[in-house]
This record gives C-alpha cells, sequence and structure tokens, in this order.
C-alpha cells in the first residue's frame, strides 16, 4: 500500500513517488494497450471536479519519465495477458471442454431419447412416437373434429443427431475429401522428362 492507501499496478513504488504520481500511473495502466500520455492529458482535462492528480501534461510526462510508466505497462499487460491465459487454460481442461466429458453428456443424452423412444403405453403403442392429435374438417356449424396420430419425426431426429455428435467425438464420422481435375474432371498425368506432371485443376 502507498500512502493515501492507493496501490500502485505494476512495479515498485520509488520513495519520491507521491501518491498522486501513483494514481496517474494506475490511470494510465488501465487505458489498456493503447494508451498514451496525451490520451491521459485529454481524460484529465475533461474529467469535472476535483478528482484528477493533474491537470498538467508536463507534470504527467514528468512522472512517465521518472517512474517508468512505460515498462509498468508492460509488465502490468503481460501479467493481465498471463492471467487470461492462464484462466483459458484452466477452463479448457474442465468440464465439457474435455472431449471425454462431453462424450458422457452425450451418451446419457442417447441413453435418455431411446428410453423415451421405445417407451410403450398399456396399449403396446410407443406413445412417444406416435403423438395424439386434433384435426377440424370443415368450418361453421359444420365443423368436426377429427382425433389422428401424427409421427413425431422430431425425437427421432435428436436421436439421430446425438448418435452422430457421439461418433464425431469419438472418432467414427471420418469427413473424406475428394481432389478432382479441372471442371470435375479426374486428374490426368502424364510423364515428362521422366517426371510425372498433373493436368491442370
Amino acid at each position: 500500500m502507498t500512502q493515501e492507501g492507493v496501490t500502485l499496478l505494476a512495479g515498485t513504488r520509488q520513495k519520491s513517488e507521491s501518491y498522486k504520481a501513483v494514481q496517474g500511473c494506475n490511470d494510465f495502466l488501465r487505458m489498456g494497450p493503447g494508451r498514451s500520455l496525451a490520451g491521459l492529458y485529454r481524460q484529465y482535462r475533461e474529467t469535472q471536479g476535483n478528482t484528477t492528480p493533474t491537470r498538467s501534461k508536463a507534470t504527467i510526462e514528468d512522472w512517465s519519465h521518472r517512474y517508468g510508466w512505460t515498462q509498468r505497462a508492460e509488465a502490468y499487460d503481460r501479467a493481465l495477458e498471463d492471467e487470461k491465459n492462464a484462466r483459458a487454460a484452466q477452463i479448457m481442461s474442465e468440464g465439457l471442454a474435455q472431449a471425454h466429458e462431453r462424450v458422457v453428456k452425450l451418451r446419457d443424452l442417447a441413453g435418455f431419447l431411446e428410453t423415451q423412444l421405445y417407451e410403450q403405453g398399456e396399449d403396446g403403442v410407443y406413445h412417444n412416437v406416435w403423438v395424439p392429435d386434433v384435426k377440424q374438417i370443415g368450418g361453421g356449424e359444420f365443423a368436426e373434429r377429427v382425433d389422428i396420430e401424427h409421427f413425431n419425426a422430431a425425437i427421432i431426429s435428436e436421436f439421430r443427431a446425438t448418435l452422430d455428435d457421439l461418433a464425431k467425438e469419438t472418432g467414427g464420422r471420418v469427413n473424406k475429401s475428394e481432389i478432382t481435375g479441372k471442371d470435375g474432371e479426374a486428374i490426368v498425368f502424364r510423364e515428362i522428362g521422366g517426371v510425372d506432371l498433373a493436368n491442370d485443376v
């Protein structure tokens, strides 16, 4: 901690460094990679009230030179980047970021969908596959309600999609690439001087 309770964000406070200089340095660091002394000066000049450590461009430049703001900014940015990378590495090493965890979730989902798919009512009908519905025939006073069943294609589609995702996660789906010649024709090789050359592709 520095005097007045201001903590320097990067580097070590020098004995001659006032709390106002520390605040100025911190404000400079918080500006991010696009920071500049001119930008900090404009920020202070446009700030209402007496909350800035200085409104003098010369003072800002003096603090920066005397207390190594450029070096502190490099250290500050590097520390933030290291923290971000460490956080990203942690996230990518946990939970669903890991392939085997995704496989477990997909397997459980596939199992649930399969249970729903083959669930039968007392009448032996797969009631999640054949879903009751109502249709109206005619209109007005002559309208007639008709009870029907429609095929629940969505549950089949979801089951197939889950199986497809499982296959992709476990290497069961191999994307094949086919190389063809010009206009989709087969590539023809001819020998010139002992070297096989392909036709234009």
